[in-house]
């Protein structure tokens, strides 16, 4: 017997997800030190948490923390 479900249409498509380039990885960290929690960055950005997440871990993106740091340290003109 087929179980039938509540909140999914046929044909449906899966929501389409960004791939983060160095720059956005860069916005992450920045986002990350302003409070903003993981899943929040990821809508923010248009991505999936565990792409956030492996750029705060230093899995992916490794250095953007220190462009992210240069970014936040630069005088205001």
């Amino acid at each position: 017997m087929i179980e039938t479900t509540n909140g999914v249409q046929p044909g449906a498509i899966a929501p389409q997800y960004r791939v983060l380039n160095a720059a956005d990885a860069a916005l992450v960290w920045v986002l990350k030190w302003s409070g903003d929690a993981d899943h929040v960055i990821a809508n923010k950005l248009g991505t999936m948490p565990t792409r956030v997440a492996d750029i705060l871990a230093e899995n992916t993106h490794v250095g953007s923390k220190d462009q992210a740091t240069k970014m936040v340290a630069q005088p205001k003109e």
